[in-house]
């Protein structure tokens, strides 16, 4: 059976946390951009906002204020930091990330819009300041922007233009919120790295199906169907 280009793309999608101090062309961010919009959402209600940032000043203070904030997070990780590698042995701490921050082509920050998407009553609250607290616990409020963040990456992949996905820019999502004047309503979901990778990686390493597929029941430990040897 002929595998289709789009498994090729999925099976080589890799998190790019060293990048070129290149930008990405317009035309190209538009076509990942758009691939986004094509995401399924709860309701087809698209509540997603998509933030795009390639100005080199704004990425400075982004480096700045994430710098700032890590300095605590170090310190408050129960693991050593040699447990915090992958199997290459690049650190998934994300201070790589950080460090590149001033140079990556585009960071896309993805919001969730809660004037589109679904809601339940009483589900939240307005602070003096016009931003929203939650009151009750709903899972699944970024669930619609999950996908929509997957399509931008296997897109840019598609496309030459590396990518990673992180939710690291939350631990200062007031310190963004102000320098990007984001209105108060906006929830900070994530952001999504796009531009030239200036690291060499190899193919994706993954467990396969037998270690992490449990068949019927969790205690189903036969290999699953189909998968290959």
């Amino acid at each position: 059976m002929t595998e289709a280009p789009l498994f090729a793309t999925i099976a080589g999608l890799r998190a790019t946390r060293v990048y070129a101090d290149r930008p990405v062309p317009p035309a190209v961010l538009a076509r990942i951009l758009q691939a986004a919009t094509y995401a399924c959402s709860a309701g087809n209600t698209q509540p997603w906002e998509f933030l795009v940032v390639t100005d080199r000043d704004r990425k400075r203070r982004l480096r700045a204020i994430l710098t700032a904030a890590f300095a605590g997070v170090d310190a408050d990780r129960t693991q050593a930091p040699d447990q915090l590698v992958d199997d290459a042995g690049r650190p998934v701490t994300g201070h790589a990330a950080i460090e590149h921050v001033d140079v990556v082509g585009a960071i896309v920050f993805v919001y969730w819009n809660p004037d589109r998407g679904v809601r339940l009553r009483g589900e939240y609250a307005e602070n003096p300041d016009g931003t929203l607290r939650a009151t009750r616990v709903i899972p699944g409020r970024g669930s619609s922007l999950y996908p929509a963040c997957q399509n931008m990456m296997l897109a840019a992949h598609a496309l030459a233009v590396a990518s990673l996905f992180t939710t690291f820019f939350g631990l200062v999502e007031p310190e963004v919120r102000a320098l990007l004047h984001v209105p108060p309503r906006m929830f900070l979901e994530a952001a999504v790295f796009l531009g030239y990778a200036a690291e060499r990686l190899g193919p994706p390493r993954r467990k396969p199906l037998r270690e992490v597929v449990h068949l019927e029941d969790w205690s189903g430990r036969d290999e699953p169907p189909g998968e290959a040897g």
